[in-house]
């Protein structure tokens, strides 16, 4: 069976290490034959500097559905990135709020960054200061319109965040998410995805790519794994987060603190 995992608050706690009990769980679903793939809102740069420290190659679908890629062999299996002249008009109505969102990039795996920080930037500052190690700052909107995966800020009043995403919705330009309370950030955390686009969009590209039939278990806790919960054939939520008090899932599961991934091999079979 395929089996589909969030990370941050799921697989890993906000420290980013993955306890030694999910890790043999990990193991013991590979030797029973189920692949496990990651989906994630993190990007590709980061999601290999955390894979390096927890000694993992896994394939992942990343920023929420945008981009895919195997980690054991590198290959990219999927990617949509917004079309440019809505783009445009998507960066004009969050202006009008008075934001301007961290730009998320397709960087071809090519050194300089997967991140454009506009001037002016709204999103808050030690969010900033984090995104700054994987930023180009030799560019600006303008020269990547073609290659934008995401918008993000975080630390946003949820009253802005909210109308924000209400305005990105009734135009039909992209798909916007509030996640609040932001642990890392504080405030509301809003991201902005392609038409279309979540973590279920990417797993039908890697079972396209694979011919993996679509059928699989979905663990998450947040906003961004609602509809991947809703696709699951077996759904596992993260007990008193967002997914568990708002999905329907078929089981519960504690915490990473109390290593609740351990026991995602008894529930998938």
């Amino acid at each position: 069976m395929l089996v589909v995992t969030d990370l941050d608050r799921t697989f890993w706690g906000l420290d980013c290490i993955a306890p030694a009990a999910h890790l043999e769980a990990l193991v013991e679903l590979e030797a029973a034959g189920h692949v496990v793939l990651v989906a994630t809102g993190r990007r590709l740069r980061n999601i290999s500097r955390l894979f390096d420290l927890n000694g993992l190659e896994l394939p992942a679908v990343a920023l929420d559905g945008s981009i895919g890629m195997d980690f054991a062999t590198k290959e990219r299996f999927h990617r949509i990135a917004f079309d440019p002249a809505a783009l445009w008009k998507l960066l004009d109505i969050l202006e009008v709020h008075g934001i301007r969102p961290c730009l998320y990039i397709d960087d071809h795996g090519e050194p300089g960054g997967d991140v454009v920080i506009p001037e002016n930037a709204s999103s808050e500052p030690s969010h900033l200061r984090f995104l700054d190690e994987d930023a180009n700052h030799a560019l600006s909107p303008s020269d990547v319109d073609a290659d934008v995966l995401e918008l993000v800020l975080t630390g946003l009043p949820s009253d802005l965040a909210h109308l924000a995403a209400k305005a990105v919705h009734s135009q039909s330009l992209g798909i916007a998410r509030v996640d609040e309370p932001d642990p890392l950030y504080g405030g509301s955390r809003l991201t902005v995805s392609p038409p279309g686009i979540s973590k279920v969009s990417g797993v039908e590209a890697f079972c396209q790519w694979t011919g993996h039939p679509f059928d699989f278990a979905a663990i998450g806790d947040g906003v961004n794994d609602l509809e991947l919960l809703e696709a699951a054939s077996i759904s596992i939520a993260i007990a008193n987060s967002h997914a568990s008090k708002v999905a329907n899932a078929n089981h519960i599961i504690p915490p990473p603190e109390d290593k609740g991934w351990a026991t995602v091999p008894k529930l998938v079979g």
